[in-house]
């Protein structure tokens, strides 16, 4: 039997961490603010209703860290002062890195004689599951109106991330995550727009097939329980992310953060977090305003962005984390 093609579902399954975003015109450099006029700012955008935000400064230049959600209702509405106030006079909107698929890189996915993507011949997802994992993994895969042979030839860690994105369908939610949103407000400021960093697939997903069968096992459990309450998740999830509750937003995103820290996708992610911290520093021995916007896990995870701006000296000032 043919394989399907799945360039786009290596793609979903390399960038569980990370996210598309579209770009917008360059503006020129908003001049530096007085010390007492950035004091003033963070007191009244601190009062504003919305997501969460913390600010990073030197005496001529400030950074403005946005939590990014994950997938949210198509069409939810969220309050959106407090981020229009602190992109106000940006430099740029820094948005997280995108992922490139060459021709090379397709030709790997579809023939794939590595297995990266699909199980060897004569194996299938379902073939290694206990009893009770694989009932409540066809009841998910059913919810989301899909058959179990869909997914039975991918490798566990990219059958999880497939049901997700099928769930996420089935709960008609809006990919982005709140993302188009904000590089929409950030572009009728003006704002200049750009990605953290563009990152080959291949160097994504290599990883998947070395995925221990235990942690492997774990990520199926996770992907089938959050299936089958996706959309009254991702609802709470966002009215969290909306009102700037962390505690609520960490434990809506935990289902997802417990997969992608155990596999070796970890890799990715301190890779993506390196970036940052380097952009980070660039950026501030700028003058003006940035605006960096990125998932919670990279910002307040032991170790994270805020975490190494603070070990740099940095005092930044935001809700507790």
């Amino acid at each position: 039997m043919m394989r399907s093609p799945t360039p786009k579902l290596a793609l979903g399954a390399a960038w569980a961490l990370l996210a598309l975003a579209p770009c917008a015109s360059a503006q020129e450099p908003a001049p530096a603010a007085s010390p007492s006029t950035l004091v003033e700012e963070v007191e009244v955008i601190a009062k504003l209703p919305g997501p969460a935000l913390w600010r990073v400064s030197t005496p001529t230049s400030q950074i403005w860290l946005l939590a990014l959600p994950g997938g949210m209702p198509q069409g939810f509405k969220w309050n959106t002062v407090r981020v229009t106030k602190a992109l106000a006079g940006s430099r740029e909107l820094v948005l997280p890195p995108v992922a490139t698929l060459g021709i090379g890189d397709l030709l790997t996915f579809l023939l794939d004689s590595g297995h990266i993507v699909h199980l060897p011949s004569g194996q299938t997802v379902r073939s290694g599951m206990p009893a009770d994992l694989r009932a409540r993994w066809e009841q998910a895969v059913r919810s989301v109106g899909q058959k179990p042979e869909h997914y039975d030839h991918f490798r566990p860690v990219v059958a999880a991330v497939a049901l997700g994105q099928d769930a996420g369908k089935s709960a008609k939610l809006d990919p982005s995550g709140g993302r188009f949103q904000i590089a929409v407000i950030a572009k009728l400021q003006k704002v200049k727009i750009r990605n953290l960093a563009s990152y080959r697939v291949m160097d994504l997903v290599k990883g998947l097939s070395e995925t221990p069968d235990d942690i492997s096992s774990a990520c199926l459990s996770l992907a089938a329980d959050a299936a089958l309450t996706m959309k009254d998740d991702a609802l709470k999830g966002a009215e969290a992310w909306a009102r700037g509750d962390l505690d609520a937003l960490r434990a809506h995103n935990d289902v997802v953060a417990q997969c992608n820290s155990a596999v070796p996708l970890v890799r990715l992610r301190d890779r993506v977090a390196a970036d940052w911290a380097k952009d980070l520093k660039v950026e501030l021995a700028k003058p003006g305003k940035v605006m960096v916007a990125a998932d919670l896990d990279s910002l307040t995870r032991k170790g994270g962005l805020l975490d190494q701006l603070k070990a740099e000296g940095l005092e930044v000032i935001g809700p507790a984390y």
